[in-house]
């Protein structure tokens, strides 16, 4: 169960197991796509997810990720000045409280219109999965996604708008600063929430194929009775048959 952050909805969801393993290893959506289909599969309670604000959407996958690979994430590139493979190391929980909301002055829900807000005459909405959706490919997206959650303002009012939504609502989406460990110059990652937790999930569910064969060869179980085991559980088997191998060979 997690509080999300911007909205404060209470949001419920289940460990994954090897079915949406086998699931997410196989979609082909673009990220956001898959991990809004994934996060509708662990939902047990709390909104939709595609009517999430951005950062709640993505610091749900964020909790699924720690959950399922560990509380601690590292970023691999080149560095730019020596082009030495460096590494950003940061945990999950400390990423997170640092784009905590914050209330904006002069803010007030719009009594007339439920999850809009009003900053003077102007109303906004803070922008959802949905609306991101919704401007993928589009020509003008940022004009697109105005059209969606701000009313027709002057550009003053637009800039002042935006300044109260960075404070509702921070992206979680953004960059972050390492020191490299050849040359000791600092370094910048830009953290792409939904394509790099999903891709790392990805490679997770990738030996869930292996994994099934291996288990139902040794202990001839249904593979629907193998997928339903919790990853965990799953992996320990798996684990514990290959050691079992190595030392009969």
């Amino acid at each position: 169960m997690a509080t999300l952050p911007v909205s404060g909805a209470v949001f419920d969801f289940r460990d994954p197991d090897g079915v949406d393993d086998l699931i997410l290893h196989e979609t082909q959506g673009g990220p956001v796509q898959a991990g809004l289909a994934l996060l509708a599969r662990l939902r047990l309670g709390g909104p939709e997810p595609a009517t999430l604000p951005v950062p709640d959407f993505e610091f749900l996958l964020l909790q699924v990720r720690a959950r399922r690979l560990g509380p601690v994430m590292t970023l691999a590139f080149a560095c730019p000045h020596c082009r030495a493979l460096s590494e950003v190391e940061f945990r999950v929980a400390d990423y997170v409280a640092d784009a905590a909301p914050r209330p904006a002055p002069g803010v007030a829900p719009d009594p007339e219109r439920p999850g809009w807000f009003r900053l003077g005459d102007a109303g906004f909405r803070l922008p959802t999965v949905a609306d991101q959706i919704e401007i993928e490919g589009h020509a003008r997206p940022v004009a697109r996604l105005a059209d969606l959650c701000l009313d027709k303002v002057d550009r003053s009012d637009r800039a002042r708008i935006e300044r109260a939504m960075e404070r509702m609502a921070p992206p979680l989406s953004r960059e972050i600063a390492g020191c490299c460990a050849a040359c000791g110059e600092t370094v910048r990652a830009e953290v792409a929430v939904a394509p790099l937790v999903v891709a790392e999930l990805k490679r997770a569910a990738g030996a869930v194929h292996d994994e099934v064969d291996l288990i139902a060869r040794a202990y001839h179980w249904p593979e629907s009775q193998i997928l339903a085991l919790p990853q965990p559980r799953r992996r320990a088997y798996a684990e514990r048959i290959r050691r079992a191998q190595l030392q009969a060979a």
